[in-house]
């Protein structure tokens, strides 16, 4: 601030009238007029201060209150006018920045703050205006520069790690976003954008338990934020809570009930738990709200698939090719689903067109995720046996029992007899002893350790078997009402993967309809060798929880070491007629940190046949999730006046 200066006075009149005279009283006569004249130049200088800062209040006060009120052209008057009087006022000019940066004019704004650095670069509020700037740029690496020198001044302002946090977020540096948002909860518990970006961030790493915590906090905010409600049900099915999750998704639909996406995973878990009639009112009801929802109309024809109702299954297939005929993959796969949904409608339902074909192939093989995305695999898998290109669809199968601990997408390959006739040309033995009578039975056997039960119906006649039933990996399933089920022995010599080299764990796949008696139990038992035999007892608490789950995993036994046995035998009791079980398989599989626990319930996933991502509540509503207003205003003028 300019504060004016005193004007020294000519002393040219009393040079005029000096003399040698040595008059007394002319002396005198000049020295009370110079004082005179000093007093009335000191008053003038003064009133020049004062008018200078009267002036220098007023523009300054209006172009305050202007940015106030949110005009901020009127304020880039007010701060450019003054500035024509101060033009080095170093303030000014952070205001400034900061009213171009509400105008979105970066150019300028960038300009006006680096003359403010110029002048004091050791100002801790100049590095933040400036990195916050580059922030609503999306220069994040800029941005993380300068809020780290504004935090080097000894910052004192409140949103400038919420700032670092989300930059690095964008930078996919969560570890150091999750350090600096903890700096954040530290200061502030309860801030809600903060909240969300750590739930966020805690789901992408797998820390679903972490997920919940934030989005619990959320909800002791605001228990009625229809968005978070959601997501705590996504989270929850992707720990396969799914009966809870449908508790969470149906309060939304109290609060919500047009709430499309909330209505498609609920709707998606009723599918999962197979639900089949409360999946299809769901996808009904988002029909009814959107016509041409072509998620909807795919995933009713999946569970009339399903249900064995091919007609209706069809038609709805049918209905997704009509909504979007002329499709293009490569845009579908980075935008939307529609016309991936529509492609694989297709392969479904006219298993004639083998010029298009070709032309999908080529488009999936376009992307540069296809080896790790499990959807486009099975799509293509499934395309190179239609055109019996086995030695392709074989590499792709492969891969898919790498990505899949879950098995159940095979089934919708099992009618293509000649490709499983292709993979076991170079098994010698035919297994007749144990009942196989065809090559998928084999195959599975021989390299993924699955035995069917239905194998059972070729070596036996007193077991009774459905057929057709298309929720079995195999197609028949054993309808269990007798005391006692025993299996061949299965010989480690006939399996490829040597699996008595580890830990394994003993999965059933079954499905427990309806217990008939209290007196239920179910024993299952497993022996090696001549005098080795474990058993494993459930009791009708435990059966209980397993009735009316449809079908499951069970984990009968975990961690068994086979080291050393040339055999093993499955057998399962209980009392004849206590209970209604359908049995499918019974499989190994390799003990793992991940798979070798007290959960010892499984849902066998159907997500392998929904051929798309969707996406979850903070990247279907961004926007709302993320809420803009609060990303945009993290910068505020209280914050540049009280660090200048």
């Amino acid at each position: 601030m300019s504060t004016g200066h005193i004007i020294e006075i000519d002393d040219s009149t009393y040079k005029q009238y000096n003399s040698d005279s040595g008059d007394s009283e002319v002396d005198l006569m000049l020295t009370k007029k110079k004082k005179i004249l000093k007093a009335n130049m000191s008053l003038k200088s003064i009133f020049q201060i004062r008018n200078s800062k009267k002036q220098h209040s007023i523009l300054y006060q209006s172009a305050i209150k202007e940015l106030d009120v949110r005009n901020y052209k009127n304020a880039e008057h007010w701060c450019k006018e003054f500035l024509k009087t101060f033009p080095a006022s170093y303030s000014m000019k952070c205001i400034l920045a900061y009213t171009y940066r509400c105008l979105n004019d970066y150019k300028q704004a960038h300009l006006y703050i680096n003359e403010a650095i110029k002048l004091k670069g050791k100002k801790s509020i100049v590095w933040y205006i400036r990195g916050e700037i580059h922030f609503r740029q999306c220069n994040y690496y800029d941005a993380i520069r300068d809020l780290k020198s504004s935090i080097n001044y000894k910052a004192k302002i409140n949103n400038i790690y919420m700032v670092l946090g989300i930059s690095y977020h964008n930078i996919n540096n969560n570890k150091v976003a999750l350090k600096n948002f903890d700096i954040v909860l530290q200061n502030d518990s309860t801030n809600y954008l903060c909240l969300k970006y750590c739930a966020y961030i805690y789901e992408k790493q797998g820390r679903y338990l972490d997920t919940l915590k934030m989005l619990d906090k959320l909800l002791s905010i605001n228990e009625k934020d229809s968005l978070i409600l959601c997501y705590y049900g996504e989270i929850l099915s992707k720990i396969e809570e799914y009966d809870n999750a449908i508790i969470w998704f149906t309060k939304v639909d109290s609060i919500d009930p047009e709430n499309v996406h909330n209505l498609t995973k609920r709707a998606v878990t009723y599918y999962i738990l197979q639900e089949y009639d409360n999946a299809l009112l769901n996808f009904n009801n988002i029909i009814q709200m959107d016509t041409s929802n072509i998620l909807a109309y795919y995933c009713k024809g999946l569970i009339y698939y399903m249900m064995e109702d091919i007609s209706n299954s069809m038609i709805a297939f049918k209905k997704c090719i009509e909504l979007y005929p002329n499709n293009d993959l490569e845009k579908m796969y980075l935008k939307d689903s529609r016309d991936y949904l529509s492609q694989i409608s297709k392969v479904d339902y006219d298993l004639k067109w083998l010029s298009n074909y070709h032309e999908l192939i080529t488009k999936i093989n376009r992307s540069t995720n296809i080896y790790h995305d499990k959807s486009l695999l099975f799509m293509r898998c499934k395309i190179y046996i239609e055109l019996k290109d086995y030695y392709e669809a074989k590499l792709d199968l492969n891969r898919l029992f790498e990505l899949n601990d879950d098995i159940s997408f095979v089934y919708l390959l099992k009618k293509y007899s000649d490709f499983w006739s292709y993979l076991c040309e170079d098994y010698f033995s035919d297994f007749v002893e144990l009942g196989y009578n065809d090559k998928f039975n084999i195959y599975m056997f021989k390299e993924h350790n699955v035995y069917f039960i239905s194998n059972l119906h070729n070596l036996v006649n007193n077991y009774q078997f459905h057929e057709s039933n298309i929720n079995s990996t195999s197609g028949l399933v054993l309808s269990f009402k007798d005391n006692h089920l025993s299996l061949p022995r299965l010989y480690f010599d006939d399996i490829t993967s040597r699996i008595n080299c580890y830990y394994n764990n003993i999965v059933w796949k079954i499905n427990v309809k309806k217990i008939n008696s209290p007196d239920v139990f179910i024993k299952f038992i497993i022996e090696r060798n001549i005098y080795e035999k474990k058993e494993y007892l459930l009791k009708y608490e435990d059966i209980l929880e397993l009735e009316g789950l449809g079908w499951i995993e069970y984990m009968s036994f975990f961690s068994i070491y086979l080291y050393g046995s040339k055999w093993i035998q499955f057998s399962i009791e209980t009392k004849k007629d206590s209970i209604d079980i359908q049995i499918d398989y019974v499989r190994f599989t390799k003990s793992t940190e991940g798979n070798n626990h007290e959960n010892r319930i499984y849902f066998p996933k159907m997500d392998h046949l929904l051929p798309f991502h969707m996406n979850n509540v903070p990247e279907a509503f961004e926007d709302k999730y993320f809420i803009r207003k609060e990303t945009e205003n993290l910068l505020e003028l209280n914050d540049i006046i009280s660090n200048l």
